[in-house]
């Protein structure tokens, strides 16, 4: 039987020019069969690359080097074309059998910092020159395939460097995590040379690493992950590090690292993803016809990200119209999915182990399940139980086997990746897990909401208010929302002024460590009592379901003492002690604040230097603080109206449903 796959080549293709890329893989793994002398071209091409990148790594360490120079270089070639291997080409479903060049495919990126704007070329030269980087952004905006696009670029313009590209989930197979042993076995898995000459490498500021996808790590390791990347980056300053992820609250205190979001699609870039995509024609020139300017705005959700864009084309050609909702997009996406191939056809109609209503249940299933256990990719021992487990719940006997070639070939929801089952995209699995809990398993609401509430940078609490409000107003809205009128939470704001301490944390705390001329914020901490912290995140919900991105009062104060050390640090007040640490302590009391300001650590600062480093602080932080009033008392004036706007509109389809059964 051919593979369903096929129906999609030339959709889903159009998610690689950004950052999709559905199936990539080594031209040296036998179990993806790929083309043998694709791998032998790609070999042929590395070579002299190679030779270019590996010249004068060997220098720095020679002394040290117990095996022969050919040895060290053969050993570094091996590595060198196993990711050349899976960066210069790059195999999809549209191109299942032949990789595609990654050049022919690849569009150029924009990243923005606040008013600032980057290209691609831009940022690598940043990333070149030794800047510390994190790109984040949500999935499918581009930041994989940049990352793949950005080891190839620093590979074929060698500086004497080695870029490693690492994707850090595969950390979560790990039973001890520890990434420089991770990056010292991926160069050289024979163990060839020893830890103290990898080290001596890396002081040499021989490597550039690229490390992918810290939102993919365990969440109970993220801590551990943190602490060890920005040790490392304090470590080896002559490397250079880059790290990419989902938004994330965290990357704000790691000091030296500059913090660049990959920018939305514009109305030009989303014209020439589609002229890229190897589509029917006839769609492809109706769509674009369609591509206008109040066509855009009307669907930026949409059309600013690349996975979407793509998946906008399918809709568009089974449908001839464009879902307005998130979730209704997600319903006819997966529907396209499901009949495109067979739709090519003609009277061809495939024999599935489930019906189309069985599979939804058990798929949905199954995405709410593991994405209950935060599991997102899965061996086959793990994703066979699961599926077994989501037959068993609807009491539906089915050959697993047969189940599992219909989610990985009819549907293509989750591909084979090596060893692992990854999701073809992780929205799949959320918008999946938000319809089971609210349509299949709704009972249970309450229980699933309370999880989908604490991962604020998903979208499944989102997507569960859009396919059943009410549900979500009554199991988890209701209560909370009289509870914050209870603790006082917005009942103190009198004309727009919150008066009893507006930035609702207890204390900010931040670890400023002088490095290299710079005072760098290596830690900071926030203090916030439990039940705020819990009213915060039942504002920043409603913030999600109404698409109003609120930043709450905490998080406010907390980029105000960031940008105020970030400020003074550029005076050169202290002196330039490598190591020596300040504690600086915020205090919130009632609607004033104070600063304190002492050492911290072995190594001091002189009392006459901290004593002048004080007021300038203490006036930097005044001023930000006096800045940021402004947007505090926005934050709470839209929190209530907020509240006030999803409790009429359930009032308002209560009273509707009561008019129409004439109670």
């Amino acid at each position: 039987m051919e593979h369903d796959s096929a129906r999609l080549d030339g959709v889903l293709h159009t998610m690689l020019p950004r950052s999709i890329v559905l199936h990539e893989t080594s031209f040296y793994d036998a179990s993806n069969n790929l083309n043998e002398e694709n791998a032998e071209i790609a070999a042929q091409v590395a070579t002299q690359l190679i030779k270019d990148s590996l010249s004068g790594l060997y220098g720095p360490i020679s002394q040290f080097v117990t095996v022969k120079r050919a040895q060290f270089f053969e050993n570094f070639s091996a590595y060198c074309k196993l990711v050349y291997g899976r960066s210069s080409l790059v195999r999809t479903l549209y191109s299942k059998n032949k990789p595609m060049p990654l050049d022919e495919v690849y569009v150029k990126t924009r990243f923005s910092q606040g008013a600032e704007v980057l290209t691609d070329v831009q940022l690598t030269a940043k990333f070149a020159a030794g800047q510390r980087v994190v790109v984040k952004g949500n999935g499918g905006s581009g930041k994989t395939i940049f990352l793949k696009h950005l080891w190839l670029s620093r590979f074929q313009q060698p500086e004497g460097r080695i870029p490693i590209f690492v994707e850090l989930r595969r950390l979560n197979d790990l039973k001890s995590i520890d990434i420089l042993a991770f990056c010292r076995n991926e160069l050289q898995s024979d163990m060839s040379f020893g830890k103290g000459v990898f080290e001596k490498l890396c002081e040499a500021g021989k490597f550039e690493f690229i490390f992918d996808g810290f939102d993919e790590v365990n969440r109970e390791s993220r801590k551990t992950v943190e602490r060890q990347l920005i040790s490392i980056s304090e470590k080896y300053r002559k490397c250079c590090f880059l790290i990419s992820g989902r938004e994330d609250d965290r990357f704000s205190s790691w000091g030296e690292f500059e913090i660049y979001s990959v920018s939305p699609l514009s109305l030009e870039d989303v014209r020439e993803l589609i002229e890229k995509i190897p589509f029917d024609r006839k769609v492809k020139k109706k769509f674009l016809e369609t591509l206008k300017e109040d066509f855009y705005r009307q669907h930026k959700s949409f059309l600013s990200s690349p996975l979407l864009a793509c998946m906008m084309l399918m809709t568009f050609n089974e449908n001839a119209t464009i879902p307005s909702k998130l979730t209704e997009f997600y319903k006819s996406a997966f529907q396209t999915l499901l009949t495109w191939h067979d739709a090519t056809k003609d009277s061809f109609e495939r024999d599935r182990s489930l019906s189309v209503d069985e599979f939804r249940r058990v798929f949905s299933t199954f995405c709410l399940v593991s994405y209950y256990d935060q599991a997102f990719e899965f061996d086959d021992e793990t994703f066979r139980r699961y599926m077994q487990k989501s037959l068993d719940y609807h009491g539906i006997e089915a050959n697993l086997d047969d189940v599992i070639n219909d989610v990985c070939e009819s549907a293509n929801l989750l591909q084979k990746d090596g060893l692992k089952y990854l999701f073809v995209h992780r929205s799949f699995q959320e918008y999946f897990a938000a319809e089971c809990a609210m349509q299949v398993v709704s009972g249970k609401a309450s229980e699933f909401l309370k999880v989908f509430a604490k991962r604020l940078r998903d979208t499944v609490f989102a997507m569960c208010y859009e396919l059943h409000p009410e549900l979500v107003f009554d199991k988890y809205f209701s209560e909370r929302f009289d509870w914050i009128r209870d603790v006082d939470f917005l009942n103190d704001v009198k004309g727009g002024m919150r008066q009893e301490n507006p930035w609702i944390c207890s204390s900010i705390t931040a670890e400023c460590r002088h490095l290299k001329g710079d005072l760098l914020v290596t830690d900071i901490r926030v203090e916030i009592d439990d039940e705020r912290r819990e009213a915060l995140q039942v504002i920043s919900l409603c913030g999600r379901v109404r698409d109003t991105n609120l930043l709450d009062p905490a998080d406010l104060a907390l980029h105000s003492v960031f940008q105020s050390v970030k400020a003074v640090s550029k005076d050169g007040i202290l002196s330039q002690l490598d190591g020596a640490s300040l504690r600086i302590k915020l205090s919130f009391v009632g609607g004033g604040h104070k600063l304190s300001v002492r050492n911290s650590g072995e190594l001091k600062f002189p009392t006459t230097e901290t004593k002048k480093f004080r007021p300038k602080i203490v006036s930097a932080l005044s001023d930000n603080l006096k800045r940021n009033r402004k947007l505090v008392n926005e934050y709470y004036r839209c929190a209530r109206d907020m509240i006030v706007s999803l409790e009429k509109e359930r009032q308002t389809k209560e009273k509707s449903i009561d008019d129409i059964l004439g109670i």
